[in-house]
């Protein structure tokens, strides 16, 4: 008898619940954010804007309510604390280039305008794919406005090209996982 085991998963959540008018007034405040800054970081943005990191008590009151009622759902067990966070706005042609986020341990990205399936993420195992699976090395998850999805910060990952004429906005947090003692719950 041969039994597979799938022992080391990677965890991907998504979240599909965010309140409308929140998806709202974040959508409003990435293009206020953008009129009234001159300081614009490329990391991995090919084409677009994206903001500095912006310390967690900046931002949206509801929003932090809600992302912390998320992740103490997820990660019910652990002490987290969201480390930065920053505004993309892809208008058309613009991508970000494959990348991982060093030093935390989680992705959190709010998707304020449909992801039109343009997030690529890479199979952490891809090494272990046979060449007749190679369409197992990418996922592309269909996130919509107004959802939002968590994944291993370690991952390698990618946004391709936006082909429409409207921008495409979405928000990313990093994510922190301790102990207790390693930093204070938020």
């Amino acid at each position: 008898m041969i039994v597979r085991s799938d022992i080391f998963p990677t965890p991907v959540w998504h979240i599909k619940d965010i309140p409308s008018p929140l998806v709202d007034e974040l959508y409003d405040a990435a293009y206020r954010i953008k009129a009234n800054t001159n300081e614009k970081v490329n990391r991995s943005n090919q084409g677009g804007f994206q903001t500095k990191q912006f310390e967690w008590e900046a931002f949206h009151p509801q929003g932090k309510e809600y992302i912390k009622s998320v992740l103490e759902e997820i990660f019910e067990n652990y002490f987290w604390r969201i480390s930065g966070w920053w505004y993309n706005i892809n208008p058309e042609g613009a991508s970000n280039i494959p990348h991982v986020h060093p030093a935390v341990q989680f992705v959190l990205i709010i998707y304020l305008t449909d992801g039109d399936g343009l997030l690529q993420l890479f199979n952490p195992n891809v090494s272990r794919i046979h060449m007749e699976d190679v369409h197992l090395t990418l996922a592309s998850p269909d996130v919509k406005k107004g959802e939002m999805i968590i994944f291993p910060a370690d991952i390698i990952h990618f946004v391709d090209v936006n082909k429409k004429k409207e921008d495409r906005i979405s928000i990313s947090m990093n994510i922190q996982i301790g102990c207790e003692g390693d930093f204070t719950p938020q």
